[in-house]
């Protein structure tokens, strides 16, 4: 089974290097673009495409799966459960705005975000094991099908964790230099690995 992981396209947020936390935001211009380009790529290269694509509940996210889903003549889902988690008051802010106002989470989020409490936000251990339950509901249903996910940074982040056997480790690490669409063939065992990384988490 092929997995595409799709990092949904830029918003004004991500240009300016704003916290982000599933706020509904439009693509910019040049995020529209640079999706399109990617999905033109993947199409041509690729000789199986999703049938489905799923997305994170956001303006950013429809719009990336409806360019893809245009593409590939795929249908398209919304799952809440895909979102990124909730930042709070932290949303919005600014790097440096963020280790002005809360010194000890900036240090946090530049590291090793993987156990953050965003105030009055979702514990990102919280939003680990949400997105990883949505994502074993959508491989069961999928069964050998192909299927996409189009996911922001720390949910894709949290997925790729897991898939590679360490489904507490740092969402960060294995973002940098991914292409903006991902097409991933699943071990066998990836419905185990989601399911133990899930079981880690709820031991928690």
């Amino acid at each position: 089974m092929t997995l595409w992981i799709v990092r949904s396209g830029e918003t004004a947020w991500d240009t300016t290097d704003r916290l982000y936390g599933g706020e509904d935001l439009p693509l910019t211009d040049a995020g529209r673009l640079a999706t399109t380009e990617a999905v033109e790529r993947a199409a041509t290269l690729e000789r199986r495409c999703p049938r489905t694509v799923y997305h994170a509940p956001d303006e950013a996210a429809a719009d990336t799966a409806r360019i893809l889903s245009g593409r590939i003549s795929a249908k398209v889902r919304e799952v809440a459960d895909l979102a990124e988690p909730d930042l709070g008051v932290l949303a919005g802010l600014s790097l440096d705005e963020l280790r002005e106002r809360f010194e000890r989470r900036a240090r946090q989020w530049e590291s090793d975000p993987s156990e953050l409490v965003p105030p009055e936000g979702e514990p990102f251990t919280a939003a680990r094991l949400r997105i990883s339950k949505a994502v074993i509901r959508i491989l069961r249903r999928a069964r050998n099908d192909t299927v996409a996910l189009v996911l922001h940074e720390f949910a894709a982040g949290f997925l790729r964790c897991t898939l590679a056997g360490n489904p507490t480790g740092n969402p960060r690490r294995w973002m940098g230099g991914r292409p903006r669409i991902e097409p991933w063939l699943l071990p066998m065992d990836a419905l185990e690995r989601l399911q133990a990384g899930q079981a880690e988490q709820d031991s928690k």
